[in-house]
């Protein structure tokens, strides 16, 4: 028999057979285990921002918590999105949640998420494939939002910043048996951005010419002459940006047995830039022209509809089942003021880049639990998703995935805790995936504990990767494995990701002190990537095996009440096994430092500096470079006012371009209302 064969029939049979003396939980819930445990207990590495901490860090969106946090590495994609990597894994290998439900589509950037929505982030590291099957080999962000059991409660907090702007407005409530919740924000962002001069070039097929260098024929014969060789151009490095967004939802309690949940809601974006444009295609016959001026503009929309229940009809069982639904259309168009220049008739003749899409989704979860006694308890969980989407560069009819889950968490005696399970996964698309996970923490002594953990992942690939076949924004072919066209000449299939993960820690707390340290080895098969294969066109294969680990630490004081100071360190070695060569786009080394002064009641100062060590790019070696935000936030400075502002980057370092942005010294302050 097959040994994860064999290693799912043993789990059902000791989830059957062992029961044992109770032991009491500290609970806190955490989406690593969909289950209510304390961070101490659990093998894998887990941190939470609470609400504290985010309504103090004078965050808009989710992306500006997790650009402020040291524990993950943060990198702007184009100028609008900003990615966010977990020990050294590809962005893409995150699996965002809201309340632990995905995040569908491509509509994932967390700057669209506003803050003051959220009750607390929980970050697990490392692969979560047991519970959340593809997409989360490197971890997980789990978004839980505000709750309340007031009769009527809320606020409203305004923002403002030195490119940004923005207001949100919260309210709870609750009659009897039936509470709701509403939230609404607004978002202007306006554009930052840099001088850039740039050389035009003209190329048609081999031949590169500049504006006053072009033959004959092409001066009679086209309008290419009309251009400058050199232009002073503003190239955004982040867009000019409207975000409205309103969500609800409420639940109703029929009794201590039985309630349903429903939510809704709806977001609207406009989105417009400018950028320089690696090439841009001619009205004329083969030619195209490299390093000019262009514009694109986004508009987008989201709706999310769900709907669940749950249901205990004892102490010791619980079953949990939601229906939810999402339709995101994106509509991207981009143009050149050139148009006239590049033989158009118009500006809008000259459209490139197109994106009008529609991806809908529809998700089915289910999970239940039974507690055998407080340190024995089984999950049985499963999934199944219907994408369908319709679009200028490909679409998807009916593609599904399903998958189904056991997870047995088990303590056989008072200082050993055990979490351990299997999962099986199908896509309509590709194979079929087992994924296992055993994991154990044990009390050394009393607050001591050591931590062993070894999971599995997988991440099947996307839509884009096997269908895709559009223009990108630097005016090159992107087509998916499964595309033939133009010079590519045949298709490949894709196999989906694997990965396993071995990772070991010790944790200690004392009177003035936390300690954690861990250490972490990942192995990754069949990893997907981008590869060039001609000047003009792009697509996705296999490549080789690759490897990352590391080492890191947390370490938190706090001597007096009114001072906390936290430490985080990590190193990473990323690697393809194939070649010994370094990953691409992985800072070797991530380090932060929080320091929190209470002066008086209400009152407290913080600064957070963050280090990003050198890494690999694709054209060599990137430096590190640190950044220091200040923050001072006064509670209830006014009967029912908060106050706080800040300053981001406060000695105006500057990082390599290839990185993405970091304005000089941007400033914010803000006032929260409370009712």
């Amino acid at each position: 028999m097959n040994i994860k064969i064999k290693f799912i029939f043993i789990l059902f049979l000791s989830s059957m057979l062992y029961a044992n003396e109770a032991y009491d939980l500290n609970e806190i819930v955490v989406s690593s285990t969909k289950t209510k445990s304390t961070l101490a207990d659990l093998p894998m590495q887990v941190t939470v921002i609470t609400q504290d901490e985010i309504e103090n860090s004078g965050a808009t969106n989710i992306s500006d918590i997790l650009t402020g946090s040291g524990e993950v590495a943060t990198k702007a994609s184009g100028a609008n999105e900003q990615q966010v990597s977990i020990r050294g894994m590809n962005p893409d290998d995150t699996l965002y949640l809201i309340d632990g439900k995905r995040i569908n589509g491509t509509f994932t950037d967390a700057g669209r998420i506003p803050a003051s929505m959220v009750e607390r982030i929980e970050i697990v590291k490392g692969s979560s494939g047991l519970l959340y099957g593809s997409d989360s080999m490197g971890g997980i962000i789990n978004i839980i939002t505000k709750k309340s059991d007031d009769d009527f409660a809320g606020d409203i907090q305004v923002t403002h910043a030195k490119n940004k702007n923005s207001a949100d407005i919260n309210i709870f409530g609750k009659k009897e048996n039936t509470s709701f919740r509403l939230f609404s924000s607004y978002i202007k962002r306006d554009t930052y951005s840099k001088d850039k001069t740039t050389d035009v070039i003209i190329k048609q097929g081999s031949n590169s010419y500049s504006p006053s260098t072009l033959p004959a024929s092409l001066k009679t014969s086209t309008n290419l002459d009309n251009l400058n060789d050199t232009y002073d151009f503003q190239e955004d490095y982040e867009d000019e940006m409207e975000t409205k967004s309103i969500s609800g939802g409420m639940t109703h309690r029929f009794s201590d047995h039985f309630k349903i949940d429903i939510d809704m809601s709806y977001l609207k974006e406009n989105i417009e830039g400018n950028f320089i444009s690696a090439l841009y295609t001619t009205n004329y016959d083969k030619i195209v022209v490299n390093n000019l001026s262009a514009e694109q503009y986004d508009e987008n929309r989201r709706v999310t509809a769900s709907s669940g229940f749950t249901y205990t009809p004892s102490d010791a069982l619980e079953f949990m089942y939601s229906l939810s639904y999402s339709k995101y259309e994106k509509d991207k168009k981009i143009y050149t003021n050139f148009w006239e220049e590049l033989g158009y008739d118009s500006k809008e003749d000259s459209v490139s880049g197109i994106d009008d899409s529609t991806t809908r989704y529809v998700n089915h979860d289910f999970l239940s639990t039974y507690e055998f006694s407080q340190d024995n308890r089984v999950l049985i969980g499963g999934e199944y998703r219907v994408v369908n989407r319709d679009a200028t560069g490909y679409s998807i009819d009916d593609r599904t995935y399903s998958g189904i889950f056991l997870q047995h968490e088990y303590r056989p005696i008072k200082r050993l805790n055990l979490v351990y399970g299997a999962r099986y996964d199908k896509d309509s698309e590709a194979k079929s995936e087992t994924s296992l996970s055993f994991g154990a923490v044990y009390d050394i002594y009393e607050n001591t504990k050591v931590k062993a953990n070894y999971s599995e992942g997988f991440k099947s690939a996307t839509d884009e990767e096997l269908y895709t076949n559009t223009t990108t924004a630097a005016g090159k072919n992107l087509l998916g494995s499964m595309i033939i066209e133009g010079s590519k000449t045949q298709s490949w299939d894709l196999t989906p990701e694997t990965s396993e993960t071995i990772e070991i820690g010790i944790s200690n707390k004392g009177d003035v002190y936390d300690f954690e340290v861990s250490v972490f080895d990942t192995k990754i098969d069949n990893r997907i990537s981008k590869v060039i294969l001609d000047a003009t066109t792009t697509s996705y294969k296999n490549i080789s095996e690759s490897e990352i680990k590391g080492v890191e630490t947390n370490i938190a004081f706090y001597p007096v009440d009114e001072l906390i100071v936290k430490f985080y360190y990590s190193y990473i070695d990323a690697k393809n096994k194939t070649d010994d060569t370094a990953l691409i786009g992985i800072p070797e080394e991530l380090a932060s430092m929080t320091i929190s002064y209470f002066p008086m009641p209400k009152l407290e100062l913080r600064s957070v500096t963050k280090y990003t060590g050198e890494q690999i790019d694709i054209d060599g070696e990137v430096g590190g470079y640190s950044i220091t935000n200040i923050k001072v936030m006064q509670k209830d400075s006014f009967k029912n006012i908060d106050l706080f502002a800040g300053i981001d980057n406060v000695f105006d370092k500057k990082i390599p371009e290839q990185l993405g942005y970091i304005q000089k010294s941007n400033y914010y302050i803000g006032a929260k209302y409370k009712f």
